[in-house]
């Protein structure tokens, strides 16, 4: 049940990093929402279509420094730091999906967009959805990335006890319950040991306050998010690790458009730094099919 519990928690989140701005990725600012929000974002290439790169909880916009590099030389690409994650800020205090689809809506009609695909890694899915439910005439497309695994899976009262057990122990020492069950449950055997320090290291420097409240957010948004899909006016591509898996039964009940899964084996949580050629090439049939 532990376990359960754990690979549930897994499923829905990324992770807040405050590395270096890897080589070759140039960082750019903007400031969005009368001024209350500033984005720090990267971007490469040019075409038709825009590829946009949203990362998940506790890392950063540099975690799809592969992605970037490898799409742009057919799309215009772009990947945001979401506020309060890496080095994007916001004047405020409440941390919620809601409000963080606010700030991509933002983003795309400042930065005048078009043809946009939102790429959405774990927590960043509920994000995607929560953006493309606003029909915004700009998004053509959503893929998430390790994420809606568990749609209409049912938790026993044991289960439920655990995650809202493990909750005080969060808030009260994220700074060591945070990277400990990412060494727990987020890596697969084969995840190097560079990935591994990376994304613990990323946890360990996250802003603990806001760190936690995009935690509960996102289990109090996770709990209508079977009905939030059946309001969704896209297909919704997923490419997701095998490392649990998924209820596609719970998809076909709720996603009146249609899915597609695409699965990468032996790999943890973070499949576009761990097996990034293979991600790419996945993606890149994705794109091609959707457009």
């Amino acid at each position: 049940m532990k376990a359960i519990f754990f690979i549930v928690i897994a499923s829905l989140l990324g992770s807040l990093s405050e590395a270096q701005t890897p080589k070759g990725m140039t960082a750019k600012q903007i400031t969005i929402r009368d001024k209350q929000v500033e984005i720090n974002y990267f971007q490469q290439g040019q075409g038709d279509t825009t590829v946009l790169f949203l990362h998940g909880w506790c890392i950063d916009g540099t975690y799809w420094k592969n992605q970037v590099e490898y799409f742009s030389q057919n799309y215009s690409v772009y990947a945001i730091d979401l506020p309060g994650f890496g080095k994007s800020k916001a004047e405020r205090t409440n941390w919620t999906i809601e409000e963080y689809a606010n700030d991509v809506t933002a983003f795309i009609d400042t930065m005048n967009l078009k043809n946009v695909v939102i790429i959405g890694h774990s927590m960043a899915g509920e994000i995607m959805l929560q953006t493309a439910l606003t029909n915004n005439p700009r998004i053509v497309g959503v893929v998430g990335v390790d994420n809606f695994k568990f749609i209409d899976v049912e938790f026993t009262p044991e289960q439920m006890k655990q995650m809202t057990d493990f909750f005080p122990m969060l808030e009260k020492d994220f700074k060591n319950s945070a990277p400990a069950y990412a060494d727990m449950m987020l890596f697969h055997p084969t995840t190097s040991r560079e990935v591994k320090d990376r994304v613990k290291t990323d946890f360990a420097n996250s802003d603990s306050v806001i760190g936690y409240g995009a935690f509960m957010n996102l289990m109090q948004y996770a709990s209508t998010e079977a009905q939030r899909l059946e309001q969704l006016n896209y297909k919704l591509y997923l490419i997701n690790s095998d490392s649990f898996s998924i209820n596609e039964t719970g998809l076909k009940n709720h996603c009146k458009n249609g899915f597609q899964v695409e699965t990468i084996s032996a790999t943890g949580h973070y499949p576009m730094i761990e097996k990034p050629t293979e991600f790419n090439l996945i993606l890149e049939n994705l794109l091609k099919g959707m457009i």
